[in-house]
């Protein structure tokens, strides 16, 4: 049986991919093309943000059974707001430890829910072995110490410098867990200023000295993260360059075989994205201030704790770059209808979405203040089979009835189930809201990228990533991130 090495490139942006082949650039990906199957329209969740999107992935669940809802959100349970670290200023207000603490340990142990396997476990658990390169998604039956290095461990003041990680058979976290390295040490960009490890020329070289030593398992991911970053400064349209320097590592690890066919022979090879990117307009009008708009609510500081008899904090702002969640902390049928009322006056917020029910749930379009009820059972159907009851417009989401009960999405690909999902995430009362194009959301914490990327947002160039599957046939029909899991427990006969 052939082994399975999937590399996922973040914010990989189907346009631009499909530009690159176009033009006879990423000669890896042109042979894995040429030599597979290519789809260029894969959709993702929705908020479309790294740590939902990469727990979709590795679980085969949306956020409603994941329960990973976004990169800040606000915890129900332990009533306060979570962060993994979205921006400087919000790591050094929430402080770096708690940062750190949050992403090497309670997204994968606490976070993620415990109930979901992931496809290590359940690999592991058929026999396989497996492993992760520098993916956030990595928990398994194996415990591993962190070992922080001494920068960051001194601004934690050493309280985490041998924190416990489960992970794969094997795992490769930076500079903070990782295999014995073959050759010279400075082959493997660390430090400060090479992210600790966490970039693309580093995984690279960990995945490619597994396979070059004879250690590489039956399922590997390899995580490429430098995309993200260049396409936020840069653009996603102009992100030709650093997808070609991904193309590069991608390469390297095949040259490991000896030959590229060879590679196919002995392995199945995916590329593929947790979500895309769109751009942001340069102007201030293209960010829309949710401080300043809920202003006249009480809002919950990232650093605050809700008590059990509080009545000081109204709201919890938690932004995700191009889109949002308003929690509710109280009174939340009296604040809902006037957070509600003030957000829907803004054309800027495409869809304000919230739940109504335990089985209804509203969507209004900023702007319109047209409205629209879904409920998860009915006599209509997707294309991806799920059932269907709606009352009002379908404009909202760019939706149309094809035919006597067919429903189709225009530019908010899988609308129903992702917001549904979305807003099923955890417990609490929240509202979500998801920007049109061209802006993004700005408040205390949030990362903003004008004149360049973001993602987060329903729209489909947030949503929508390409895929190439070579060594194995495929059938992918609708193909969504969810697909990802189960295809590869089949390949693996599970």
């Amino acid at each position: 049986m052939k082994k399975v090495i999937l590399f996922v490139v973040d914010s990989l942006h189907p346009s631009v991919l499909g530009r690159i082949l176009s033009e006879g650039n990423a000669p890896a990906f042109r042979f894995l093309v040429k030599h597979g199957s290519y789809i260029d329209r894969v959709v993702s969740c929705f908020p479309t943000m790294t740590p939902v999107a990469t727990s979709s992935m590795i679980t085969g669940t949306w956020p409603n059974q994941h329960g990973v809802p976004g990169f800040i959100w606000y915890n129900d349970e332990l009533r306060k707001i979570v962060d993994y670290g979205a921006t400087w200023q919000s790591i050094l207000k929430i402080g770096l430890e708690n940062v750190l603490r949050n992403l090497l340990h309670k997204l994968n142990e606490d976070h993620l829910n415990p109930a979901i396997p992931t496809l290590y476990e359940q690999l592991e658990a058929g026999g396989f072995s497996t492993a992760n390169i520098n993916f956030f998604m990595h928990r398994a039956k194996y415990s591993y110490q962190a070992r922080v290095p001494f920068s960051l461990a001194l601004g934690t003041r050493f309280r985490l410098h041998q924190e416990g990680v489960s992970g794969p058979s094997l795992l490769t976290l930076g500079q903070l867990i990782h295999p014995p390295f073959s050759g010279r040490k400075k082959a493997y960009p660390r430090g400060p200023f090479n992210r600790f490890g966490f970039n693309d020329i580093f995984s690279g070289r960990i995945a490619a000295q597994l396979v070059r030593e004879g250690q590489q398992p039956d399922f590997m991911v390899v995580y490429f993260p430098d995309n993200d970053k260049y396409s936020h400064q840069h653009g996603p349209l102009r992100s030709g360059f650093s997808i070609e320097r991904a193309d590069q590592q991608v390469a390297s690890v095949l040259d490991e075989f000896g030959s590229w066919e060879k590679a196919l022979e002995e392995s199945v090879i995916i590329v593929t994205g947790d979500h895309s990117q769109s751009t942001v307009g340069l102007g201030k009008e293209y960010l829309i201030d949710l401080d300043r708009a809920l202003a006249s609510f009480k809002r919950l500081k990232a650093t605050e704790e809700v008590s059990v008899e509080d009545r000081k904090h109204e709201i919890a702002i938690c932004p995700n770059e191009r889109m949002a969640f308003i929690y509710l902390l109280q009174r939340d049928q009296e604040i809902l209808p006037e957070v509600v009322g003030i957000l829907a006056k803004d054309p800027r917020n495409a869809q304000i979405s919230w739940k109504v029910s335990e089985t209804t749930f509203c969507i209004v379009q900023g702007g319109t203040e047209k409205e629209l009820y879904v409920s998860r059972t009915g006599p209509y159907q997707d294309v991806y089979g799920q059932s269907w009851s709606y009352e009002g417009d379908l404009s909202v989401v760019d939706a149309q009835v094809k035919g006597e009960q067919l429903i189709e999405f225009g530019k908010f690909p899988d609308a129903f189930n992702r917001l549904i999902s979305a807003l099923e995430a955890r417990s609490g009362s929240r509202i979500a809201v998801s920007a049109a194009s061209g802006y993004e959301y700005f408040a205390v914490g949030a990362p903003i990228h004008p004149g360049g990327g973001s993602h987060g947002s329903l729209e489909e160039e947030d949503s929508t990533v390409p895929m190439i599957v070579a060594g194995m046939p495929i059938k992918l029909e609708h193909a969504r991130i969810i697909d990802l899991c189960p295809m590869i427990l089949r390949h693996f006969g599970l």
